[in-house]
């Protein structure tokens, strides 16, 4: 009742707005609108069943560990009908200069591929994600090491985020051909 009392003195100055706004809530459930995650998704059901591979040094573990919290609500899966293969790429330029030649700011750039591979090993999904961070290099070793390492750190977090959302999306497209590949 209250936020009704808070609208109503710019619904009288902009009579259309309020009908815009009725008009697009009675519309929203016609849309086809679907959560991308949810219980009843096919995304929920499927991608508890996909086995992550290990991937090589700390960066590669940082983003297993991302992606398993993110896959498995109930545990791994006992028997997996896909695997996930990522390889990693990180490289750091130095981007801002100083007068005596020294780097003032650096550009993280991890680079991920991947494969989404069904129980036969035929590749049903792949891609690259790329994500670019930035730190300063100050003159403070353990400073630019902390930068340095929050750098990776919201890199990983953004590359993982980013796998999720492709490889739901690819179970939402048509889970009866992803889950028959």
């Amino acid at each position: 009742m209250n936020i009704v009392r808070w609208l109503m003195p710019s619904f009288k100055k902009f009579p259309l707005a309020g009908w815009g706004l009725l008009l697009s809530l009675t519309l929203l459930p016609g849309c086809g609108y679907q959560p991308l995650h949810g219980a009843n998704t096919p995304a929920a059901q499927q991608l508890p069943l996909v086995q992550i591979n290990n991937i090589p040094d700390r960066l590669g573990q940082q983003l297993r560990n991302n992606l398993i919290d993110k896959f498995y609500r109930d545990g791994r899966p006992a028997s997996p009908e896909y695997t996930l293969d990522i390889s990693l790429v990180p490289n750091v330029y130095k981007l801002g200069i100083a007068l005596d030649d020294s780097a003032t700011r650096a550009e993280l750039n991890l680079v991920a591929n991947y494969t989404l591979r069904n129980m036969q090993g035929a590749a049903v999904l792949s891609g690259t994600t790329t994500s670019v961070t930035n730190f300063n290099i100050l003159s403070s070793q353990y400073a630019t090491l902390i930068g340095e390492r929050d750098a990776y750190d919201r890199s990983v977090v953004q590359v993982s985020e980013d796998i999720t959302r492709r490889v739901s999306l690819f179970f939402n497209r048509d889970p009866v051909t992803a889950s028959a590949q």
